[in-house]
């Protein structure tokens, strides 16, 4: 189901142009015993079993987000980010709660088209952002560096 989303959907292909060949996810599933990695190759999404050498960040997904992101998912990057977004920050329940851990820093996301895949999804991805209290670089420098220390 997720492989589908990730290499198939409109939204993750249009969000794999934006990606440099360095760019890559590690991805774990709390009801999955192994690791996954999305990266781009050629421009064109890859979810794959084993893990990520160097991931800019790593995700710990909970069943019930992806569900979530499966059901909702649709051609469109702003709905798959803010979806993604509401899991990340908003979500309380352990089945809901997508755990993140950021290794790179502000400058190495945009250079690897972290940066591109947000401004794909404008002006709802921003404004999903601005809701968190994310207004501006600092803020989001801010946010950055407390998901790298795993607050």
């Amino acid at each position: 189901m997720l492989r589908q989303l990730f290499e198939t959907s409109e939204a993750s292909r249009k969000a794999a142009t934006s990606l440099s060949a360095a760019a890559s996810v590690g991805e774990r599933f709390t009801d999955v015993p192994r690791d996954f990695r999305f990266h781009s190759v050629d421009g064109k999404p890859r979810f794959e079993p084993g893990k990520a050498e160097e991931p800019d960040f790593e995700l710990t997904v909970p069943p019930g987000a992806a569900r979530d992101m499966c059901e909702k998912s649709s051609t469109d990057v702003a709905d798959l980010g803010a979806c993604f977004l509401r899991h990340l920050f908003f979500a309380r329940e352990p089945e809901q709660k997508i755990r993140v851990k950021v290794h790179s820093g502000l400058i190495k996301l945009t250079m690897h088209g972290w940066l591109r895949v947000v401004i794909a999804g404008c002006p709802r991805v921003i404004l999903c952002l601005a809701q968190m209290g994310m207004k501006g670089p600092s803020a989001l420098a801010s946010a950055l560096s407390r998901l790298k220390n795993g607050r």
